[in-house]
């Protein structure tokens, strides 16, 4: 069933990955809150639920478990996809990526004036060693969370309204 709609997970990544250049040849890709951002979190949205009602479109007996599998599988798919540039953009296009995320993290922990300076070096060079993880968990595993709820909401839609 996944194979059917791997395509919506690619194009995910992908547009992920657009946007991000986009980003990166504005200068903004530092940057935590912009709107594209916001861009990359709809459009993944509108693919998972895609995804989803066309499995549910091809299916006689469409179930909450199989929405539930394609819009997890498309969010896992498009996370994976852009962790994986991500990566390759840090380590052989900007180099000076981590520095920069760690600048940045330095003046938001010292904007918080509950660390010292000693607690924000340790911060700093803990950010850079858990760089790889730190991306992973945020570029897949808090898609997952969200992409779990999304996908629930339309398979229910799906299930309760479509398919009677």
């Amino acid at each position: 069933m996944f194979s059917k709609t791997s395509h919506f997970g690619i194009a995910a990544g992908l547009l992920n990955i657009f946007f991000f250049l986009l980003q990166y040849n504005q200068n903004i890709h530092i940057e935590a809150n912009n709107i594209y951002v916001v861009i990359m979190f709809i459009v993944t949205i509108v693919l998972m639920i895609l995804a989803i009602v066309n499995v549910s479109k091809k299916s006689e007996e469409f179930s909450i478990r199989e929405g539930l599998k394609t819009g997890i599988g498309v969010i896992l798919l498009g996370g994976i996809i852009f962790w994986v540039y991500q990566m390759i953009h840090a380590y052989f296009i900007e180099t000076d990526l981590i520095d920069k995320l760690a600048l940045a993290m330095v003046d938001d922990l010292k904007l918080n004036e509950q660390f010292s300076p000693e607690q924000v070096t340790q911060k700093i060079t803990e950010y850079k060693s858990r760089f790889k993880f730190n991306l992973f968990s945020s570029a897949v595993l808090k898609s997952l969370f969200t992409g779990f709820f999304v996908s629930l909401i339309t398979s229910l839609v799906i299930k309760a309204f479509y398919k009677r």
